[in-house]
C-alpha cells in the first residue's frame, strides 16, 4: 500500500501502514515501565528532496554523533535507529519524526510526555559559544517542542514550538514567548541557534528574532531536536522533516 502525507503530501511517499498504539501496546511491542531495546518498525517514509535541495543546508549530511529519545528508550546509539522506524526514519540528509494519535511515554512513570528528539553527543557547560543549523519542513503540525537547548539537571534554556496551525513560537525560558512564523505547513524554514551555556540566540531564515540568557551552574546542555509533547495528549499523527542538521559547521549560511 502506498499513500501520501496529509498535512504537505507533496513533500513525502509512504509505503505500508502503521499499527495503532493500542494496537502495540496489546500486541507487548511496548510494555508500561519498560526501556525497549528492541524498538518498533513503521511504514517507510520517502521524501521528495527536489524540493528542498535549493535550501541553505540541502547539501549538509545527517550529523553522526547524535542519540534518539523515543517512548520507549531515552538514549538509543545511532547503530540501533533502524530499529525505531516507526519513529524516526533517514532520507538522504533529512531526518522523519513522526507521532501518532494516542502514544504516551512509555519506559517509566511519567504521564504523557510522548517524543522523538535527536540529541547531539557534545555537551558544554558555561563558556564556548555552540551553534545547531537546520531546516524544518512541517508535515502534519501538532503542538509540540521542535527544538531545545536542553541542560540535564536545570531542564531547557530556550526551545522552539509548533502548534495546531504549523505556528512557530520561540519559548523563552526567562521572558516573553513570541510568534516568530506563522501557518508554516509546508514551507521549509531555515533555524540557527547559538548557546553559551548562559547566553542563546534564536535566527530564523537568516533574521536574529529572539535572544536571552538561562543560568545553567550545574551539569551540561546540549541540543535537542525533534518533536517533545511534555504534558498534552497525541490528538493526531505529527510528522516534521529536519533537513541538513549540522552542530559547529563551518558551511552554515543561515
Amino acid at each position: 500500500m502506498s499513500s501520501r502525507g496529509d498535512g504537505a503530501d507533496h513533500f513525502v511517499k509512504q509505503t505500508g501502514t502503521d499499527k495503532t498504539f493500542e494496537e502495540l501496546k496489546k500486541e507487548g511491542a511496548l510494555e508500561d515501565g519498560s526501556r525497549s531495546t528492541a524498538g518498533v518498525k513503521g511504514s517507510k517514509v520517502e521524501v521528495d528532496e527536489s524540493l528542498l535541495k535549493d535550501g541553505p543546508n540541502a547539501a549538509r549530511n545527517i550529523p553522526k554523533a547524535i542519540k534518539l529519545h523515543t517512548l520507549g528508550n531515552s538514549s538509543i546509539p545511532r547503530g540501533d535507529f533502524a530499529r525505531w522506524s516507526r519513529w524516526y526514519q533517514e532520507d538522504g540528509n533529512t531526518q522523519i519524526f513522526r507521532l501518532f494519535k494516542g502514544e504516551v511515554n512509555m519506559r517509566n512513570s511519567r504521564k504523557m510526555a510522548a517524543r522523538v528528539e535527536a540529541f547531539s553527543d557534545l555537551k558544554w557547560e558555561k563558556g564556548d559559544w555552540h551553534e545547531w543549523v537546520g531546516t524544518y519542513t512541517i508535515i502534519k503540525p501538532h503542538g509540540a517542542m521542535i527544538f531545545q537547548v536542553k541542560n540535564h539537571k536545570h531542564d531547557w534554556g530556550v526551545a522552539l514550538g509548533m502548534d495546531a496551525e504549523g505556528n512557530v513560537k520561540l519559548n523563552h525560558r526567562r521572558g516573553e514567548d513570541a510568534t516568530i512564523a506563522t501557518k508554516m505547513v509546508g514551507k521549509p524554514f531555515h533555524i540557527r541557534v547559538r548557546d553559551n551555556g548562559h547566553d542563546y540566540e534564536v535566527y530564523l531564515n537568516g533574521e536574529l528574532k529572539g535572544k536571552g540568557a538561562f543560568a545553567r551552574p550545574t551539569s551540561t546542555t546540549s541540543f535537542r531536536w525533534g518533536m517533545y509533547l511534555g504534558a498534552s495528549e497525541a490528538k493526531s499523527d505529527a510528522m516534521i522533516l529536519v533537513t541538513g542538521a549540522g552542530i559547529d559547521v563551518k558551511d552554515a549560511k543561515e
